[in-house]
Formats: C-alpha cells, sequence, structure tokens
C-alpha cells in the first residue's frame, strides 16, 4: 500500500510536466522543425557554343539532372536558426567529361528584437567534375541588420564576403579565382497588400587572383592585380494586377576595372509575371532587355577570362508551365533563352534550353 501511495504521488507530480513536454505553455516560444526538401529530377537540352565542331553550328547538350536536400529550423523567443543542405548531380549523356556534383551547405543565425532583424549567413558551395570551369568551390558570407518601424517603410543594410577557388592550378584556370566584397543598402515602401516599391543600390569590389593588363601601341604589359569596382542601382516593382503576380525592375551597373577593356556599364530591364488560371496549374514568365556596353573591346587575349556573369541572371526569355499531379507530384517544363559572354573580344552569344522536370514533395 505505501509503494502504491509512493508511486501515484510520483505520477501526480510528473504528470505536469509531461503535459508540459506535449503542449508547451504559450509563454515559451521554442519551436524546432527538419523537412526534406521536394527531390527533382529533369532532363535539360540546351545549346551548347564552345563545343560546336564549328563555328557556325550548334551541337545539343542532353542533360539529366537530380537534386535533394534537407532543412533544420529553431526558433527560441527572439532568436532564429536554420542549417540546409542541397545536393545535385548533372549528367551530361555525350560529354561525360561535364558531369558534375554539387553539395551547397548554408545556415542562418539571427535575433529579431523589436522592429530590428540582426543576421547572419553563411554558405558554402562545392562543385567537383573533371571539366577545370566546373571544380571549384564558393564560400560566402552575409551580415544585415534590417529595420521595419511601425509604417510602410524598411530599411536594410548588408556586408557581403564571396571568394570563389578553382581547383585547377593550370595559371589560365587559378587566374579565375576572386574575392568579392560588397556593400548593399535599400528602402522599401508598401504602398498597401499589392504593391510596393524597393530601391537598392550597391557597390562591389572584385579582386582577382591574376596581373592587370596595360596596353601601349602592340606592347602588352602585366601590372598590378586586377581589381574591379562595381556600382550598381536597381528599382523594383512588386505589384498583384488582376490576380496576376508580377516584378518588374529596372536596373543600372557601372564597372571601372584597372585591366584594359573591362570597363563597361550595364543597362536593364526585365518583367517576370505568375499566372494561376486553375488551383493546380500555374505559369511563370520573364522578359529581359539587356544592354552591355565596354569602354573599350577587351583585348584578343585567352587569358584575360571573359565571361564572369552568372547565365542564370541574364535570362531574356523564359516560359515555365508547372502541373500539380497530386499525391506529392508536380511536374514542369520550361522554355528560356540566355545571353551570355564570349571568351573572345566584344562577342557574345545566345543560348537556347528546353527542360523537364519532375518533383516529388515528401
Amino acid at each position: 500500500m505505501k509503494k502504491l501511495s509512493i508511486a501515484l504521488i510520483f505520477c501526480c507530480w510528473l504528470s505536469p510536466w509531461a503535459g508540459w513536454a506535449q503542449n508547451p505553455p504559450e509563454s515559451s516560444k521554442t519551436t524546432f522543425d527538419f523537412a526534406l526538401e521536394p527531390a527533382t529530377a529533369g532532363f535539360r537540352l540546351d545549346d551548347n557554343v564552345y563545343r560546336s565542331v564549328t563555328q557556325t553550328g550548334v551541337l545539343s547538350d542532353e542533360i539529366i539532372s537530380a537534386d535533394w536536400g534537407a532543412e533544420a529550423k529553431l526558433n527560441y523567443e527572439v532568436f532564429r536558426g536554420l542549417v540546409n543542405y542541397h545536393v545535385g548531380d548533372d549528367q551530361y549523356m555525350i560529354y561525360t567529361g561535364l558531369d558534375n556534383l554539387k553539395n551547397d551547405i548554408n545556415a542562418l543565425l539571427a535575433v529579431e528584437p523589436g522592429d530590428w532583424d540582426f543576421y547572419y549567413k553563411f554558405d558554402y558551395f562545392l562543385r567537383s567534375s573533371q571539366y577545370f570551369d566546373f571544380n571549384y568551390f564558393d564560400v560566402g558570407s552575409v551580415a544585415g541588420a534590417r529595420w521595419a518601424p511601425p509604417g510602410v517603410w524598411s530599411y536594410e543594410a548588408q556586408y557581403r564576403n564571396l571568394a570563389r577557388q578553382y581547383f585547377d592550378t593550370d595559371p589560365t584556370v587559378w587566374s579565375r579565382n576572386f574575392l568579392d566584397q560588397s556593400g548593399v543598402f535599400s528602402i522599401q515602401r508598401e504602398i498597401d497588400d499589392l504593391f510596393s516599391l524597393k530601391l537598392t543600390g550597391s557597390y562591389t569590389n572584385r579582386q582577382f587572383n591574376r596581373y592587370a593588363v596595360g596596353q601601349s601601341g602592340a606592347t602588352i604589359s602585366p601590372q598590378v592585380l586586377q581589381n574591379d569596382n562595381t556600382w550598381k542601382i536597381n528599382l523594383n516593382a512588386h505589384w498583384y494586377f488582376f490576380s496576376i503576380l508580377q516584378d518588374i525592375n529596372l536596373e543600372g551597373q557601372r564597372t571601372d576595372s584597372n585591366s584594359y577593356g573591362f570597363s563597361n556599364t550595364v543597362e536593364s530591364f526585365s518583367w517576370a509575371g505568375v499566372i494561376r488560371p486553375s488551383s493546380n496549374f500555374y505559369l511563370q514568365l520573364l522578359f529581359r532587355l539587356y544592354l552591355k556596353t565596354y569602354d573599350a573591346p577587351p583585348l584578343n587575349n585567352q587569358d584575360l577570362q571573359l565571361g564572369f556573369i552568372d547565365e542564370d541572371s541574364q535570362d531574356l526569355l523564359t516560359a515555365k508551365a508547372n502541373w500539380d499531379m497530386g499525391r506529392g507530384w508536380v511536374s514542369s517544363l520550361g522554355v528560356s533563352r540566355i545571353r551570355s559572354e564570349s571568351d573572345q573580344p566584344d562577342a557574345f552569344y545566345v543560348k537556347d534550353i528546353i527542360s523537364a522536370q519532375l518533383r516529388k514533395n515528401f
């Protein structure tokens, strides 16, 4: 009987703690969430330019890709943290030497006292391949603060640092290594629930691991390490119009380089929209006008390695249809035109891409 009484007293003492473990009191704001990202498999067919057997002909790249990831989130009072891992694989059906594996790890630590949000982001991206251009790693970090007082205005400032290093130590490849240090400031105004404007300005200093090149007559001579200083301004309008989500961007960019032929100006206008005619189907559209002009034609020197623009940011035209097939399955079909620089002086090319993708949500 005594043992039974002790057991009953122990259970009565334990029961409120067990209940708190299952249903934390409202004063506790601790949450933890772990989720697998959708697994994706797809096929892409695109023009290749550099591997064409003729100067005017264009062959195709047939690429099977797959990716997957996972994400963990933790929130405690005014603190929040996030860790994300993503893995992707590209398999080339014809040019097997271009096969590459991508690993991406990023983390976020933030504190949100009142109207403020202070955060630090870290990203490590590793791309490995037998092909030197797909064999490198990026290490990036962002420290930022956002202030959103009551009202329609919000402000954000960031310091960004990104370093890229190629594994191939051949001088023409090693010279592509660079370090970016950037400052970014933005102001946003929420007009109403359907319309907002955001003005962003940034300055970036890029330090290459190669000597700047000068030319005097027919003489080409190396100087100090190449430095590019870029100023950029972007005006973005985020607008719901007739139930269509639209993004409109006006952007201007100016790069001053201490290396011959790398100073340039970029002007672009883009419109992106999402149309959802039914609950299980939506269409993504993008249109961009893009103009880049150099102060002087770059030297015809392969060691200069032109083309440091991310192709994904230079889409000229994109249309992508997405179908929700039920039970977590989503399929998509897209076509796009991309403008990219060539390694030849004052030249660029336009690449056409057709891609099909099947995604499984967990």
